[in-house]
Order: C-alpha cells, then sequence, then structure tokens
C-alpha cells in the first residue's frame, strides 16, 4: 500500500513553487510569437443492434454505444485551442450522449455548465531545462490507453477498462517535464475522480511516465491515489499500464492493464483489475481491420455492481470516404462468468450479448 502523505500540504508547497518560478520566469519572458486561435471540431454519430433484444433498449456494460436499436449522437464538440509561448490554453465544449455520460455522476456543484466542458485548462511553458509545462482547470484524465473521442481510438466501442477501471476526467493541476527525447515525467494533483466539487478533505495524487526509447515502441506508466469517496480517509488507488508497439509498417498493437484497489468502510478491500490487448491492420490508404480482447475481473462487484469476470472480442473495419470522415462497421461480443446480459422480457437471464454497429465521425 502506498503511503500518503498530508495531499493539502504538498498542494500549498507546490503551489508556492510554482508561483515563485512563475514570477522570476515571465518577468524575463515575452511573448515574442504570435499564436493564433485554432478551432477545430467534431460530429460523431452511430446506430447498433443488440441481438438480445433487450427490452430496456441498452447494452449492458457499455460506454457511449449505450442505446440499442436507434440513431444515436455520440458526440459533436469544438475545440478552441492556443498554444502556450510561454502562455495559452484549451476549451473543449461537448454536447452528446458522450458528455451526458461522462458528467453523469460528477458532482458540479451549483454550476452546471461545466457539464458541456470535456476540457478548460490554462498552459504556461516556464523555461526551466528543457522547459516546465503547467496546465490548470478541468481535464481529461491521464489515465487509460483510449480517449472519449471515437476517432482516436482504433475500436469504436470502449473497453472494460475504459468504462470502469479508471476516471473520465478531473479537475486540477499538473506539472510535465521532458528529461529527453525519449523520457518525460507528469505528476497531477486533482480534486478527484470525476470531481469539479471535492467531496472530501483530500486530494488525489497522479503521475505519468512515459519511455519512447525508438519511434516503434512506447512505454506508459501511469497512477492515481487519494479517497475518493465523500467525507471519507480510505484510499483509492490505481494503476495503469500502456505499451505501444509499431511492429511493421501495417500492423499497430497495444496494451493495456489496470490493476485498482479501494479500502472500504468500515472494513475490507475491494479490487478490480483487467487487460486488454488492440491491434490494427492498415489494409491500404482509405481503409483498416481493428481488432480488441479483453479480460476484466471485477472481484468485489465494486465497478460494475456483480462479482463477476467480463470478457469481450471487437471486430472493426474502418473506411475513411474523405481525410473528414470515417465510417466503421462494428462487432462485438461481450460475456460474463454471470447472467447479467438482459433479455427481450427485461431479465438478466443470458451470460453475453452480440452487437452490431456504424458509426460515423466527420472532423474539421
Amino acid at each position: 500500500m502506498i503511503k500518503f502523505y498530508n495531499s493539502g500540504g504538498i498542494c500549498f508547497l507546490i503551489a508556492i513553487i510554482f508561483s515563485t518560478i512563475a514570477g522570476i520566469s515571465f518577468s524575463q519572458t515575452k511573448d515574442t510569437t504570435n499564436n493564433p486561435l485554432t478551432i477545430t471540431g467534431m460530429v460523431d454519430v452511430n446506430f447498433n443492434k443488440n441481438f438480445n433484444n433487450p427490452a430496456s433498449h441498452i447494452n449492458d456494460y457499455r460506454n457511449f454505444d449505450v442505446y440499442e436499436n436507434q440513431f444515436n449522437v455520440n458526440l459533436a464538440k469544438l475545440t478552441f485551442q492556443k498554444a502556450a509561448s510561454p502562455v495559452g490554453f484549451r476549451v473543449d465544449i461537448g454536447f452528446g450522449q458522450a458528455m451526458d455520460l461522462v458528467n453523469s455522476d460528477a458532482s458540479l456543484g451549483t454550476e452546471k455548465s461545466l457539464r458541456n466542458v470535456e476540457d478548460a485548462y490554462l498552459t504556461a511553458v516556464l523555461p526551466v531545462g528543457n522547459g516546465l509545462t503547467i496546465n490548470a482547470g478541468k481535464m481529461v484524465t491521464h489515465m487509460g490507453g483510449e480517449v472519449i473521442e471515437s476517432i482516436s481510438n482504433i475500436n469504436y466501442s470502449r473497453s472494460f477498462l475504459f468504462s470502469y477501471a479508471i476516471p473520465y476526467f478531473h479537475l486540477g493541476v499538473c506539472a510535465n517535464y521532458p528529461f529527453s527525447d525519449k523520457f518525460n515525467a507528469t505528476l497531477y494533483i486533482y480534486n478527484g475522480w470525476n470531481n469539479v466539487v471535492d467531496n472530501n478533505k483530500d486530494k488525489s495524487i497522479g503521475a505519468e511516465i512515459v519511455w519512447s526509447p525508438s519511434s516503434s515502441f512506447t512505454f506508459i506508466q501511469n497512477y492515481i491515489g487519494g479517497p475518493e469517496e465523500a467525507n471519507s480517509t480510505k484510499k483509492r488507488h490505481v494503476f495503469d499500464t500502456i505499451i505501444n508497439y509499431q511492429a511493421t509498417d501495417a500492423l499497430f498493437v497495444t496494451l493495456n492493464a489496470d490493476y485498482g484497489q479501494e479500502a472500504l468502510d468500515p472494513t475490507g478491500l475491494a479490487v478490480w483489475k483487467g487487460i486488454a490487448i488492440t491491434g490494427k491492420f492498415t489494409l491500404n490508404d482509405v481503409s483498416s481491420i481493428g481488432a480488441r480482447i479483453e479480460d476484466y475481473y471485477d472481484q468485489s462487484g465494486f465497478t460494475t455492481g456483480t462479482l463477476q469476470q467480463l470478457s469481450e472480442f471487437t471486430l472493426t473495419y474502418e473506411l475513411k470516404f474523405t481525410n473528414n470522415l470515417t465510417t466503421r462497421l462494428e462487432f462485438r461480443r461481450d460475456m460474463s462468468d454471470k447472467n447479467t446480459f438482459e433479455d427481450d422480457s427485461g431479465a438478466f437471464t443470458k451470460n453475453n450479448q452480440n452487437t452490431l454497429l456504424i458509426g460515423s465521425i466527420y472532423t474539421f
């Protein structure tokens, strides 16, 4: 078990250090470049069919492709960004089922407008060594091998690891330092998991190291830890490992493994863990095939609500009609060692579900 010191004291000390550095550095630094504001965006829609014909029209244990037998707007978003030189910012405004799900359990306080803000942070690059980059505000999590935007993943649907093992977003501050072109590290201080307003007295601490010894291989180790339940001091810890390997010009393979645990009140320990292997084979300039296999063990029933072992296989065909429009056709089979999937009568009598999805993503 990792020992935590008083996170409030750590936050205060780091704030003083950063403020001192900033006061010294920015008094000597002028914005000599005229970096323009860039505006980009995307629209992501889908239709999917669950062959269990669940009475609720819900795909169990799925993320973003939740509703079956209907057309869905997954995500429509705009990104406003100005690169730091030395100061910049990024704001992502999003709408759709993805944003509803990401913020469904969020502590947003009295200000609900942040529900549609995926990112909103300031960036400063301080002239310390190779350059110290600090971000402060609301930001997506550093954890996981997949992201909220479908276009940036190999498969359209998300893994169980993305859905249950890690958080979506945080509000806090982070500092990244590139020790070399092959190794960099980042320290994070957050209010907590999926929190805008903290629900206890302590902060969560995160860390990331990225090692890229070659252009074809990258190793990433992530961590987050701290109390996450309301008014609790019980700690939650998650370790997240990602290995990316470009085996050939056509074949890319990535491995994502997670281990999480949380001390329960008054006693006990909840544990969840899993591994996913995903590959993408490029057929030609406009098409590719992606596949993912995964096992996820919720050995305490803490994250999925049932003590079970989930597994899935996903096969995705991608076709780029233009540089801006990508369409994916995807088959996925989910399985459990328990009967936790819904049937057409509304009862949970099945230990598997098969779905077929078509999704289109336009970027600009």
